[in-house]
């Protein structure tokens, strides 16, 4: 099986003043000659998918935004951490890169389709690659409506005299794209490793479906479309879940039957690597370049573990430990410290911490000093020897959220070792060091995005846009709003079976969910059990908003109500340390603010070069 990594061979700079509806195509030199052979023409087809692949689209930004912005991602406090925030701008250049980026996509791929049309190729040709580029056209449209509602829908190649366009409605945007993965489906059933195939296309226009449903567009009749969809994709036997979650998020992933649509990068390209680990990943903790610009929420975690306590998603989906290095672009970590492996050793997040254990005291020059378990190295003491510990989550109330009063109120005589009051000492310790000392390591880093070999600013790894366990999530919920909530359990069960026999985990967690439960319970849970499966995932935002204002609060209520998240915003008002936590609009979750936060704001670049576009979405 062929395997390819798209490459861009040149790019065009445009103007920030120029519309993202005034592209010309990177091929257009000498069309004649492109699309005078099919070898040609899928040239310029690969061309397509690379533009999914560039940094501002999947290679960068359309991570960046969808985790970051999902509401359980963290970033300091400095001033331009308005999607992190839940205060987007419409000036941030974050928001423009990500909306001209799947607008490039559509412009190459309008091009793409009015050359192959015109061109001399078979019909056979034609139908092949002018299904893959609506797949990738829909799948643009479909991320724009995703964060932006209503955007200008244009299907024909551009030109200078077309740039101005006003928004088109969502309903009609989401019908073309409906169309054009319809006209998708006569494509091929098998394809190359990160080439769209039909029974891909069927998978994805059942979600499309399903996000019709829930933003009331014929609700009834596209659950009955979702389900079909649905149906035929899960009962053909297509597609099959990794038996071992963690590995869907190895390096260089590319035959995994769990995966639906994905996109390949190379790690040299200067335009079609992935840069998510360096977004994502802690300073220093790759032998590349990591800005640590982004963390997972203390309550992400908190929530997950509460709930399936052992679950072996938590780890394949948190960072909370690496080898220390020291900083970036160190080839190896810092050398091992004493004679055997120890916590000295690596750098520890939320929710584990390191603590020295005090053995006793020794009179030296006269004064008393404290003694500490020591690191030996060919038999000397190298160092304090450092341990590792965790909060007891098994101890709090509610165990998604730690309980600072029983924390606060440990009595260290309870021990009884010194190890024993030591951890009891650190457990009292744990308000100031993660809520109000500024400590960088008060959250866990998103794992799923982590390179531990990252080069450069590289990482090894591909993307899964669409996994069948998000299908069979969406699918569940669909056989829900069908009042057929048994067989919605089921079809969540195969997702926590899955993890539950998972390597790393406790062969209990997640357990599976009562068949007693109602349908607007099993609507909750499942509900969840997006954040929880697909955590760290482009998917993210998207499904935390597809459920509307009402779902979308009970997700944000979790952050707003963490413990240590409530008295890290706290410190912030009188301290102003930028490396605290922030409470979503102060702690109240209105209705203005969650309708606001359902999507992004037209970015300020677009308003002002397309005159068309004279509005803002609600609240900007």
């Amino acid at each position: 099986m062929k395997l390819y990594k798209y490459l861009i061979l040149s790019i065009v700079a445009a103007s920030s003043f120029s519309s993202c509806l005034d592209e010309e195509p990177l091929y257009s030199q000498n069309n004649t000659v492109v699309f005078s052979s099919d070898s040609g023409a899928e040239l310029a087809l690969l061309g397509c998918y690379a533009y999914m692949t560039s940094t501002s689209a999947y290679g960068q930004h359309f991570q960046e935004i969808p985790v970051s912005g999902a509401g359980f991602s963290w970033s300091q406090r400095n001033g331009s951490d308005g999607i992190v925030s839940l205060q987007s701008l419409s000036s941030d250049g974050l928001i423009s890169t990500t909306w001209n980026g799947m607008y490039k996509v559509i412009s190459e791929t309008n091009a793409f389709l009015e050359n192959l049309d015109a061109s001399g190729l078979s019909a056979e040709t034609k139908n092949q690659f002018g299904g893959e580029a609506k797949f990738l056209r829909a799948l643009a449209y479909y991320n724009l409506v995703s964060l932006w509602g209503d955007v200008p829908l244009k299907t024909v190649a551009s030109t200078s005299e077309g740039i101005s366009m006003p928004r088109t409605p969502k309903e009609q945007v989401l019908g073309q794209v409906v169309q054009d993965l319809n006209d998708a489906l006569t494509i091929k059933e098998t394809s190359d490793v990160g080439r769209i195939n039909s029974w891909a296309v069927k998978a994805f226009l059942g979600k499309v479906y399903y996000k019709m449903a829930k933003l009331g567009i014929n609700t009834n009749e596209n659950l009955k479309n979702a389900k079909d969809m649905f149906d035929a994709v899960y009962n053909k036997h297509v597609y099959e879940l990794e038996k071992n979650f963690a590995d869907l998020f190895g390096d260089w992933v590319t035959t995994s039957k769990e995966s639906i649509f994905q996109l390949n990068f190379a790690l040299n390209s200067p335009s079609c690597f992935n840069r998510a680990s360096n977004r994502f990943s802690p300073t220093g903790s790759t032998p590349g370049v990591c800005w640590s610009t982004y963390r997972a929420t203390k309550a992400a975690y908190d929530m997950h573990q509460g709930t399936y306590p052992g679950d072996p998603r938590i780890a394949a989906t948190f960072l909370t430990v690496h080898r220390d290095r020291g900083g970036n672009n160190k080839p190896e970590p810092k050398a091992q410290v004493g004679d055997q492996p120890s916590a000295n050793d690596s750098v520890y997040y939320y929710p584990y911490f390191t603590y020295t254990v005090q053995t006793g005291k020794k009179m030296v020059n006269g004064k008393e000093v404290a003694v500490y378990d020591s690191i030996y190295k060919n038999g000397k003491a190298v160092a304090v020897k450092q341990y590792v510990g965790r909060l007891p989550y098994e101890k709090f109330k509610d165990p998604t959220n730690p309980d600072l009063n029983y924390l606060n109120n440990l009595n260290e005589e309870d021990g009884k070792t010194p190890q024993e009051k030591a951890y009891i000492k650190a457990l009292k310790g744990i308000q100031k060091k993660y809520a109000e000392s500024g400590n960088q390591n008060a959250w866990p880093a998103h794992m799923k995005l982590y390179d531990a070999n990252q080069q450069g600013t590289s990482s090894h790894k591909n993307l899964m846009v669409y996994r069948y366990a998000e299908m069979l999530l969406l699918m569940a919920d669909v056989y829900n709003e069908l009042d057929n909530t048994s067989k919605a359990i089921e079809l969540v069960e195969e997702v926590l079976k899955r993890a539950r026999e998972s390597a790393g985990g406790n062969g209990v967690e997640p357990k599976a969910w009562s068949k007693q439960l109602t349908k607007e319970e099993v609507s909750e849970k499942i509900y969840f059990e997006f954040l929880f499966e697909l955590d760290g995932e482009p998917s993210m935002y998207e499904l935390l908003r597809v459920k509307g204002t009402e779902y979308l609060k009970k997700a944000l209520q979790y952050h707003n109500n963490h413990e240590l998240t409530k008295v890290s915003d706290a410190y912030y008002k009188s301290a102003a340390q930028k490396w605290t936590d922030r409470l979503y609009n102060e702690g109240n979750l209105t209705e203005d603010f969650l309708k606001k936060n359902l999507l992004l704001p037209i970015p300020d670049t677009e308003r002002d070069a397309n005159p068309g576009i004279t509005d803002n979405n609600f609240g900007y």
